[in-house]
């Protein structure tokens, strides 16, 4: 304001200011002094370093009403990178979309990326999560869910252990034999697999068997081994083991030595195959059961003894194998449970007599001995263990295990020592 226009009573402030020499700059005209404010208009502040921080500025105080620079966003006062929210609708940094809906099975996923298959979430096409033949190539492993069996790297798909509430959920399921892992797998060989008999929803529990891969095109679960390894397992007394009482013995790492795997008394079968050791002499038969009956079932359902001389030539016939007629053997033909023909009949039934009857698996067989022919004499000689009682036997035979191993006695096929586990008969099913 120019010194013409102060008014009178100002004129008195400027008059003393003058005589003390004070600058007029510290004035604006008005009635009171205005300090040195030293505001010029800056926006900077002292950061946490101590050095300067512009307002609004990555890693800066928020300007006045939480304001930042393009590209921040303020939280609790200080600005940074805007977080990206997948779902919000919008596309921010690190996103390839955002559809803003939870529809993993559209375009874009929760994780706001396109489907794949190795995002580790059900997307897309998918069957389960990261797997699906139409949405990854990929087969679902057991356990799996699916909608067909294409859909299963094991190409079986079923109901599952849990079917839900509406009991129409489908997973992948195991094979339910060695036979199947050989249709799956025909490169396989002989190993330890898991199978599933009655597949995820029933009431058998997984079981681990040794699959035999190679004979007649493979694909045969071991049930059942006769070892000459000094041990009475296989006997008259045990002959339910046979049957109709369940129990596992020995070890699927053991298989040289007396041997029975929970499939004898599950698992349902038409054919059976025998291989003997250490000759590798086998015999494969056909139509021994019905795909319905375990083995189990099978020796259960015959009578014991069997008694009938009518039946010589017509038990299960040979399919396969090396087994060839010769040595001792009557025929080739399998049977099972059969009594001693060599007096007559009443003997047989009666176990009068030196009557040997044997209970299992057995080959029609005769020593040729002076009194001894065929049909069907001394069959606890070519049966896998067990000899009946008889009048004019030791009490211990009952109790004994006899390690002729069925047709490997016929065929003076026993060449290794003795109670050494050398000698053995292996019974596989499919």
């Amino acid at each position: 304001m120019p010194l013409h226009r102060v008014p009178p009573a100002g004129l008195h402030r400027v008059a003393m200011i003058v005589a003390l020499g004070l600058p007029l700059a510290c004035f604006t005209g008005g009635d009171d002094p205005i300090a040195d404010t030293g505001d010029t208009g800056d926006t900077s502040t002292e950061s946490e370093t101590g050095g300067v921080c512009d307002l609004g500025s990555d890693g800066c105080p928020c300007t006045g009403g939480g304001g930042c620079n393009p590209g921040l966003e303020c939280r609790e006062g200080i600005c940074g990178p805007i977080i990206p929210v997948c779902g919000n609708g919008i596309v921010e940094a690190g996103e390839a979309c955002d559809d803003g809906n939870t529809d993993n099975t559209d375009a874009c996923t929760t994780l706001c990326q396109p489907p794949s298959c190795d995002d580790e979430i059900l997307s897309g096409a998918e069957v389960d999560v990261d797997c699906g033949m139409e949405a990854c190539g990929v087969g679902c492993q057991i356990g799996k869910a699916c909608l067909t069996d294409v859909d299963c790297a094991f190409p079986r798909c079923g109901p599952a252990a849990d079917p839900g509430p509406d009991g129409d959920l489908l997973s992948c399921q195991r094979p339910t034999s060695c036979l199947d892992w050989k249709a799956s797998n025909p490169t396989a060989t002989d190993n330890i697999f898991t199978i599933d008999p009655d597949g995820a929803a029933g009431p058998i529990a997984p079981l681990e068997v040794f699959c035999h891969m190679s004979k007649d095109g493979g694909g045969w679960t071991l049930i059942f081994v006769a070892s000459d390894d000094n041990v009475d397992t296989w006997t008259w007394n045990n002959r339910g083991k046979l049957a109709n009482e369940p129990e596992v013995v020995g070890s699927l790492t053991e298989r040289d030595h007396d041997f029975m795997s929970p499939a004898y008394h599950i698992l349902p079968f038409t054919e059976v195959l025998f291989i003997h050791q250490p000759s590798n002499v086998w015999a494969q038969y056909a139509g021994v059961s019905d795909g319905v009956k375990n083995m189990g079932q099978r020796v259960f359902e015959t009578p014991s003894p069997l008694c009938d001389y009518g039946l010589a030539g017509q038990g299960f016939p040979l399919v396969g194998g090396t087994l060839s007629l010769s040595g001792e053997l009557c025929d080739t033909d399998l049977y099972f449970n059969l009594g001693d023909h060599e007096i007559d009949a009443m003997t047989c039934m009666t176990f009068a007599g030196g009557s040997n009857t044997a209970y299992g698996p057995v080959w029609n067989a005769s020593s040729g001995a002076s009194g001894h022919t065929c049909p069907f004499d001394d069959p606890a000689d070519y049966g896998v263990g067990p000899h009946g009682p008889c009048a004019s036997c030791p009490a211990s035979f009952v109790s004994t295990e006899f390690n002729n191993l069925g047709y490997a006695k016929a065929l003076n096929l026993n060449s290794g020592p003795v109670k050494t586990a050398t000698n053995y008969l292996q019974m596989y099913v499919r």
